[in-house]
């Protein structure tokens, strides 16, 4: 059920909302030490509720930034709650950022306080050791009957008597490097995000009680909004998973029985590309692939415990073609969104039933694009206007005016939009190489046709100063793991020929590397090409 979105002014009310129709649904879940631990909507709200108050107790003034850090559990959503129910500003940081970059972001937000899930791995100087609090025994359970009413009563009381202006509030600041240069705080009012949250609801309209299941990190504005805002804002159920690799994700998915699972590209190849390979060594499988395709994809979801799968949304990168084509032919329901933090992060989401392969989707409602520069294949640089758009970067007014002019996000992407209005993204403005014939050519496109192989972990594309186009290449693990240093070079330059031979002539790249060390990667499992800046093609293998 979607609530009034016009008279909702913080985003705590979408919890305080969803527990007065909903007290008694299951809001939460999360193995710790092999139980299953659920958490109702009317315990979910009295948890915040109490975490809250200790907060206020400390002496926390209304505004006051509150970092807060660890995996995705249910203690780091009363947290997250907790902050926004006092007036204050949230501030998560990536768990896995380490100490100077932890430092960094505490002293430049000048954060009051830091709530962590474990306190032994948070080491730090000791000006902001005395502000780190633990996240746990937030939890609170209400066995009785009598302790439900009572609890219903003092929440109804709450809500009679607080009242929330805070729309234009900052709700919270996301530190995010994305793949190039320093770490920006992303501003996003509670405004912002409400806006794309009725958005998604608009587009992705999923009535009865869904269960989604959270793998991806929700110091990310991907899944904080698209997992856990959208899902508590109808009433539905997450799940977040104990721990993050195929065996405990397919125990878990059998159990809980999700019918939502938003995930990253990443994870889709990777079963694309295990699943190729045995397909490749079983003509059992190649056959009914190809005859009962549904079949498969019916067999397939049992296997993963996605039996009752509704939604496979990806987002956070760029979802490979083929592999949305495979998923699509064994009736998967997959779509894809389009966004970036500082929008909220949606902008476009195609729509259920009327996905176009290798688009976007369409332009959210309360959003507007334009396509500006427009080069000789009517490409051009998308920006994007609305109430998702982000106030600015946090304390650097000069970041923000690179990105923002009158209110227009220069999203720093390069794409273009069809006949229906469907958005396509073909690059990424500063990774565009201009060859000798004046040529665009964007090396997202050519690692599409490169990162369907088999044989390809990963893939950077990229050019130097000679306007040579040069494919630098992780091989699979598997691969690296059984083949000899020559063999895997003879597999890569073969595989490397043939892919080339499916692309335009001025695409083909001229130079394969090969490096056995895994690529770093962000929080949404994009490659960091901070390297590229002063890459030593000595240092790796050459393919030829």
């Amino acid at each position: 059920m979607k609530p009034a979105f016009d008279k909702i002014k913080s985003l705590y009310e979408l919890v305080e909302i969803s527990t007065e129709k909903f007290p008694d649904r299951i809001a939460l879940s999360e193995y710790k030490n092999s139980k299953l631990i659920t958490l109702t909507y009317l315990e979910l709200m009295t948890s915040i509720s109490k975490k809250a108050n200790d907060l206020r107790n400390l002496g926390l003034k209304e505004r006051a930034n509150i970092a807060l850090s660890g995996s995705n559990s249910i203690d780091w959503v009363i947290s997250f709650f907790s902050i926004i129910k006092i007036g204050c500003t949230a501030v998560p940081i990536d768990p896995k950022m380490n100490k100077q970059g932890i430092e960094f972001i505490l002293k430049y937000t000048e954060s009051k306080l830091f709530l962590v899930d474990k306190i032994k791995n948070f080491k730090l100087h000791q000006d902001y050791q005395s502000i780190i609090r633990p996240m746990d025994s937030a939890i609170i359970k209400i066995e009785s009957e009598e302790d439900k009413e009572l609890q219903s009563l003092i929440l109804l009381k709450n809500i009679d008597n607080e009242k929330y202006e805070v729309e234009n509030n900052i709700a919270e600041i996301l530190f995010t490097s994305g793949t190039t240069g320093e770490p920006k705080g992303v501003v996003l009012t509670h405004k912002n995000l409400l806006s794309n949250i009725n958005d998604i609801h608009n587009i992705l309209p999923l009535k009865s009680y869904e269960k989604s299941f959270s793998i991806l990190p929700l110091h990310h504005v991907y899944e904080l909004t698209c997992s856990i805002l959208h899902n508590l804002s109808k009433g539905n159920y997450v799940h977040f998973c104990s721990k993050i690799d195929l065996p405990t994700m397919i125990k878990e998915m059998k159990e809980i029985k999700p019918t939502i699972w938003p995930v990253v590209p990443l994870i889709l190849e990777k079963i694309h590309n295990g699943l190729n390979k045995k397909i490749s060594q079983s003509i059992i499988q190649r056959v009914l692939i190809n005859i009962a395709p549904k079949l498969f994809g019916r067999v397939l979801k049992h296997k993963l415990g996605l039996d009752n799968l509704k939604l496979l949304l990806s987002g956070g990168a760029a979802l490979n073609s083929k592999v949305e084509s495979f998923f699509k032919k064994i009736g998967m329901p997959i779509t894809q969104g389009y966004g970036l933090s500082e929008a909220s992060p949606l902008i476009s989401v195609n729509p259920l039933g009327k996905e176009k392969i290798g688009s976007v989707g369409k332009v959210i409602e309360s959003c507007k694009i334009r396509i500006t520069n427009l080069n000789d294949d009517g490409h051009g640089v998308i920006k994007a206007k609305g109430p998702n758009i982000f106030l600015g970067y946090y304390k650097n007014k000069k970041g923000t005016d690179e990105v923002l002019e009158d209110g227009w996000l220069n999203t720093g992407d390069i794409g273009y939009l069809d006949e229906e209005n469907y958005l396509y993204i073909t690059g990424r403005d500063k990774f565009v190489i201009v060859n000798k014939g004046g040529k665009n050519i964007y090396p997202e496109e050519i690692e599409e046709f490169f990162s369907s192989s088999i044989y390809i972990e990963d893939i950077v594309v990229f050019s130097n100063n000679d306007k040579d186009i040069i494919a630098l290449i992780h091989p699979e693990e598997e691969l690296i793991q059984t083949k000899n240093i020559e063999e895997i070079r003879k597999i890569i330059y073969k595989e490397g020929i043939e892919i080339n031979k499916k692309l335009e002539s001025y695409k083909r790249v001229n130079k394969f590397y090969i490096t056995l060390d895994q690529f770093e990667k962000t929080s949404t499992q994009k490659i960091k090409r901070t390297f590229l800046k002063e890459i030593n093609l000595e240092r790796y293998i050459s393919a030829r």
